[in-house]
């Protein structure tokens, strides 16, 4: 699995109330079915902010909205406090950055009062053939539900209020962490983990080196090197192969895995699951009701990849 991708925490100061922006639909309560351009696999959508078209890309393993640091120094951005945060990715190290105050025209719907950590997203962009510079996080996420019919490219934005579960929409039960949504994957025959739900992750499924060691991939099998690019950076991480990962009741044979060193005291999750299984699924996210929902899996769209063997 060639990717890239942009999983990461934004930490800060516990007085500090990072706000939900306002979303305004330019009709109804919901966006209707867009289409997702390109072909990196990203949920990714066109959108301007004041006259500069950009892409956002909708990243549930993001604590907060970023958007690339040069961008808000062009656009000049009002600063939203003066107070330094810290990102972390899940590998990597820390980065200081700090927020700025922007809307965002979507199309089809607009963001007002979207508070956004600024932060170099070139080097993830650079391994996409969708540069974007806008990553929507969790506190967009905690707005609206998101219903992704990734099989078929497409997303629609509902408000929470109008929403109700698509027919033959089954749950999949969810635990909340620091505002995203935990799932229980089992890999080969060790007792299951939780990983967390993240739309920004390119690969399949990523897991730290305490949590593969525990799953039995570090048992003498092959292990190979990966370039990951995360918030935290580019590291060289472990590659191995599992045999067997199981999901919301299906089983995935052959599954490529990252293995990362989390930074010391870094406030990562045990692993990532990304869209390399989330792909096969129309979903639908409700953060706002802490639910997800599935339906499928489905034969996955060919991509083209990146040439380069980067892994997420």
């Amino acid at each position: 699995m060639l990717a890239a991708g942009a999983a990461g925490y934004l930490v800060v100061r516990q007085q500090l109330v990072w706000p939900t922006p306002q979303v305004r639909f330019r009709t109804g309560s919901w966006s209707g079915w867009m289409t997702l351009p390109g072909e990196s696999g990203l949920i990714a959508l066109p959108a301007r902010i004041g006259d500069t078209t950009v892409l956002a890309v909708v990243d549930s393993g993001a604590q907060y909205s970023a958007i690339d640091a040069g961008l808000a120094q062009r656009l000049d951005l009002p600063s939203a406090t003066p107070i330094p945060m810290v990102a972390f990715g899940v590998s990597g190290g820390p980065r200081m950055t700090r927020a700025v105050a922007l809307d965002v025209d979507l199309g089809a719907f607009a963001l007002t009062g979207l508070r956004a950590a600024t932060l170099d997203l070139q080097p993830l962009t650079s391994l996409t053939r969708q540069p974007f510079s806008l990553l929507l996080g969790r506190d967009f996420l905690r707005a609206v539900v998101v219903e992704a019919d990734l099989p078929r490219r497409r997303v629609a934005v509902f408000a929470p209020r109008a929403w109700t579960p698509p027919s033959g929409a089954r749950p999949v039960s969810v635990r909340p962490q620091t505002g995203g949504l935990m799932v229980a994957i089992q890999v080969e025959q060790a007792p299951p983990v939780e990983v967390m739900l993240d739309t920004g992750a390119t690969g399949t499924l990523a897991l730290s080196e305490a949590t593969a060691r525990a799953a039995g991939l570090l048992d003498g099998r092959p292990l190979g090197q990966g370039q990951s690019v995360t918030l935290g950076g580019v590291s060289q991480d472990g590659m191995v192969r599992a045999e067997r990962l199981a999901f919301a009741g299906h089983i995935l044979d052959d599954v490529e895995v990252q293995i990362y060193q989390p930074a010391a005291h870094a406030p990562v999750p045990n692993g990532l699951l990304g869209l390399g299984v989330l792909q096969r699924f129309h979903l639908a996210l409700d953060l706002p009701g802490t639910r997800l929902f599935l339906i499928g899996p489905e034969q996955p769209p060919r991509l083209r990849r990146p040439r380069r063997p980067t892994r997420f």
